[in-house]
């Protein structure tokens, strides 16, 4: 296994190890570091569902997305996001967004998997939201520490990309969380920013919170990570300290990903204030 950091304690990549059979002390290590560093690029994969279940399974309960079943054909708990897909194909780019964030419980970390590439564009990117909360000057500390925002399935003024049935909305419903969060692990604090389900922030009103939330954006915007995709590559990613988007790319080139994900503990699932 080689480790190489890409960014100061943000995204390492790891060669050299095949994760359909990682496990004992090398399954350890490369948690250690995934969870230190926020993002793990595993390069080299090549994987079936089985090998990427396996892996997905030693790291948690597996997690299965709400509209999976219009996503595909294979296990639940595998996502497939193609671009060539009928019935919710991925297309054009992605806003900034953590998983599963309107959920009471929201995903712990997310496994994507790159199989068919685009030639331009589609690069994945990641904001630290732990170095973001860390760097905020006192008067924006200020306006997020033990305060709650409001999260949604269906954001006003932003039609889903993939559709979502009716009773699939009726199933979630608004739900607020902590805007600092603790990690369930490490001793850190991060905001806990997905503006793509965010409605509102505390009391303030509904331009009030936009301008905070758009604020808060461009400061989290000095701490990213970009990743251009090579066929092979698995991204983990931890939603208690990043939030991520897609780049655009060309709709004539094809792209098609696998995802999946694992949750914590039920003890642990509910995010709690810093």
């Amino acid at each position: 296994m080689e480790a190489t950091v890409l960014k100061d304690k943000f995204a390492v990549r790891i060669d050299g190890i095949d994760l359909s059979t990682l496990d004992g002390d090398d399954l350890t290590e490369a948690k250690k570091l995934w969870m230190e560093n926020k993002i793990a690029i595993f390069t080299g994969q090549d994987l079936d569902d089985d090998g990427l279940l396996a892996f997905t399974g030693r790291l948690g309960p597996l997690f299965v997305h709400v509209q999976q079943n219009i996503l595909g054909d294979g296990p639940d708990e595998v996502m497939y996001m193609s671009s060539m897909d009928a019935v919710a194909p991925v297309a054009g780019d992605l806003a900034w967004h953590s998983d599963q964030s309107y959920t009471p419980g929201p995903v712990f970390a997310t496994i994507l998997y790159g199989i068919t590439i685009p030639e331009n564009g589609g690069n994945t990117l990641f904001a630290d939201l732990t170095a973001t909360y860390e760097s905020l000057p006192d008067y924006l500390r200020a306006k997020v520490d033990n305060v709650k925002a409001c999260y949604s399935p269906v954001k006003k003024g932003r039609p889903r990309r993939r559709p979502m049935k009716d009773e699939q909305i009726d199933e979630l419903s608004d739900i607020w969380h902590p805007l600092v969060r603790k990690h369930p692990y490490l001793d850190r604090k991060a905001l806990y920013l997905s503006p793509n389900h965010m409605t509102r922030i505390g009391d303030l009103s509904e331009e009030d919170s936009d301008a905070l939330l758009e604020e808060l954006i461009i400061h989290a915007s000095k701490f990213v990570y970009s990743h251009r995709w090579t066929p092979g590559d698995v991204i983990m990613w931890d939603n208690t300290q990043v939030m991520h988007r897609r780049d655009s790319f060309p709709s004539t080139q094809p792209r098609f990903h696998k995802r999946t994900g694992f949750h914590l503990p039920e003890e642990l699932r509910t995010p709690v204030a810093a």
